[in-house]
């Protein structure tokens, strides 16, 4: 099966920055309100580290799903990811994945959950995170 956005392969980054153009860019460019449907706020208060995963309805039903909406449930469908972690791979504001995530958890078609330990606690994940923005 071939992939409808290939830059979403695992290890592989864009080789380099879109132009003024919108060419060479894997994405689309739509606006966030056309991908929303003109929406700002989601339906479920989603935090960026809120962890998503695919249900098994959703499983079954990603192929259905078309643009942004199948690219969330595809890529929850290997491992959970946090609203954040969306953002970043599909190259969309945190805003617009929070809109489609909850519609997409009103609909049965993800599962939300919260990380458990306390994350101010936990040395190591902050030690990756600095580490991660440092790296943008």
């Amino acid at each position: 099966m071939t992939a409808v956005r290939p830059f979403l392969e695992r290890g592989r980054a864009l080789s380099s920055p879109p132009d003024a153009s919108g060419e060479g860019h894997p994405h689309t460019g739509v606006r966030a309100y056309a991908i929303t449907r003109g929406r700002a706020h989601a339906s479920v208060h989603l935090e960026f580290e809120t962890m998503l995963q695919a249900t098994v309805v959703g499983r079954d039903a990603a192929g259905a799903q078309r643009f942004e909406r199948g690219d969330i449930v595809r890529l929850c469908d290997s491992e959970p990811l946090s609203v954040a972690e969306l953002s970043a791979r599909l190259h969309v504001p945190i805003g617009v994945v929070r809109v489609v995530a909850a519609d997409l958890l009103t609909e049965g078609l993800l599962e939300s959950f919260h990380p458990t330990e306390n994350v101010a606690d936990d040395v190591l994940l902050l030690t990756r995170l600095i580490a991660g923005v440092r790296a943008l």
